[in-house]
């Protein structure tokens, strides 16, 4: 008797047993159905360095349509060169000071290319004509820096006057981000935030959105004498981690002090509750935090967090967790990289790709829009400041069901079949593409008993891999390698086999 087990979300916070999803998703995709893709491995994009690990990155067009990618390390600023695809120092001359424990951050307004990262003055350059970044303003420094309408913002700030104001935000006179004096024709101001803690992030666009520890504050436009219109949408709701927080598509996704939430129009929706909040706190390396990052994926509407797992001893990122913003449903991954960000493309020749010695060497496929210019693309780099882009082969990808009575779900559809055991004598995965499967299967007669999984067995002539387990309970593990696309599911062989 054959029995389907689709591939739910997956679900890790839920009990394994009659789990309504699968238990673990690894190394996948969750695809914009009841479906998992495969992840891509990183592969080589540029073999070019920085003298310490990476701290920030944004890539954008000048006012020529040129494309162009920063960077931040530790003391220093950098731009990727189009001819070598090398990172170049462009930093101010005496370079920069980031306090260990800080990060950069990067917005753009008017063509130029804004950083922040509270141990130095904000920094800026010209996109199209600049050559070097230079002080903005001397007047304020801040840890987060975004631009909102005609001015841009800065949170949780230092100043010469006040010194660390963490619950402030201030902003720009319109239309001119270098001009930072306090002024009613200019409308360059700021506005202290009570009662929520420090400024955690600030996000831009036609209206703001300040997260502070315990709240979330709106900024509305409404022109002089008020300026911005500032109102507290949730009291007692913030964000923890300010590493997590991103937008995309109109919305804005972070980690609470309870999980995981992704705010849309105003409205907060808990994406992580009952899926993965509790997986993820104890799963991941609290003290690494400050070493998150977290990137879209503009082409499978993807949100990806690079983490320090519970395993990572010396706090490097070194786990994805991902999250697929049109089905919200989830999974996970294993990072050979430490460091993510959404990169534009530099245009390339053939000539240009003479750097990787043949063309047999050259990491992505000739059409891959990772070659023509100012195409968005998820990117990475390591703790050495090497690019890699996703383009690689499928990195080795695992999926393990729920735990079920095999011998009930027969009775559903066996007319008299009374017994609480069953036999399973294959699997049969449905799996498109050209796949290298193996499938386990794991038996238990109580469900207190430890998971084991048996040997392995692949796919034979007739689509189904022999497998044998006697048990009242039954999960099963895929292991999939090479071409596949799409993973939905197995179908179950199997027969009712006692009543003890």
């Amino acid at each position: 008797m054959s029995l389907n087990v689709p591939f739910g979300e997956w679900l890790p916070d839920q009990p394994a047993l009659n789990n309504p999803g699968v238990t673990l998703a690894h190394n996948v995709i969750p695809g914009s159905g009841a479906f998992y893709k495969p992840f891509p491995s990183p592969e080589l994009y540029a073999p070019t360095s920085l003298p310490s690990r990476p701290y920030a990155a944004i890539s954008l067009l000048d006012n020529l349509r040129n494309a162009h990618v920063y960077a931040a390390s530790q003391r220093k600023l950098f731009t990727q060169d189009p001819g070598t695809a090398n990172w170049t120092d462009i930093s101010r001359p005496a370079g920069y000071n980031t306090a260990e424990i800080e990060g950069w951050r990067f917005t753009e307004a008017y063509g130029l290319v804004v950083g922040t990262n509270y141990s130095d003055s904000p920094q800026y350059i010209d996109a199209t004509n600049g050559t070097r970044f230079a002080d903005l303003t001397t007047l304020v420094k801040a840890r987060y820096v975004t631009t909102l309408r005609d001015f841009v913002l800065v949170g949780n700030t230092f100043d010469p006057f006040d010194g660390a104001v963490p619950y402030r935000v201030r902003w720009s006179a319109i239309g001119n981000p270098m001009d930072w004096n306090f002024s009613a024709t200019t409308q360059a101001d700021f506005q202290d935030i009570l009662g929520g803690g420090p400024v955690q992030a600030v996000i831009g666009g036609e209206e703001g959105t300040v997260l502070l520890k315990s709240q979330i504050v709106k900024m509305v436009y409404v022109g002089s004498p008020a300026i911005f219109e500032f109102k507290t949408i949730y009291q007692n709701k913030g964000c923890a981690i300010p590493q997590s927080v991103i937008s995309a598509d109109g919305k804005i996704f972070f980690y609470g002090e309870d999980g995981f939430y992704m705010m849309e129009n105003d409205k907060l929706n808990p994406i992580g509750k009952g899926k993965v909040d509790a997986w993820f706190k104890a799963n991941s390396n609290q003290a690494g935090f400050d070493r998150m990052t977290v990137s879209i994926d503009p082409h499978n509407k993807l949100v990806i967090w690079l983490y320090a797992s519970i395993d990572s001893y010396d706090l490097v990122p070194d786990q994805f967790l991902i999250f697929n913003y049109d089905t919200g449903t989830w999974s996970t991954g294993s990072s050979p990289v430490q460091f993510l960000f959404n990169s534009l493309s530099l245009p390339e020749t053939l000539a240009a790709l003479d750097r990787y010695g043949s063309l047999e060497a050259v990491p992505a496929s000739l059409d891959s829009p990772v070659w023509s210019g100012g195409r968005a693309f998820l990117a990475a780099m390591n703790d050495a400041g090497t690019i890699y882009s996703f383009s690689g082969a499928s990195m080795l990808a695992t999926i393990e069901t729920g735990e079920y009575p095999t011998a009930q779900l027969l009775a559903q559809q066996i007319q008299g079949v009374r017994g609480d055991r069953a036999l399973v004598r294959g699997v049969s995965p449905k799996v498109h593409g050209r796949a290298d499967v193996m499938v386990q299967v794991s038996g238990k007669v109580t469900p207190q008993q430890n998971t084991m999984y048996g040997t392995g067995s692949t796919i034979n002539a007739n689509g189904w891999c022999p497998l044998r387990s006697d048990a009242r309970y039954h999960r099963y593990r895929l292991t999939l390698s090479g071409g596949w696309s799409m993973a939905m599911g197995v179908e179950i062989d199997a027969v009712p086999t006692g009543t003890r």
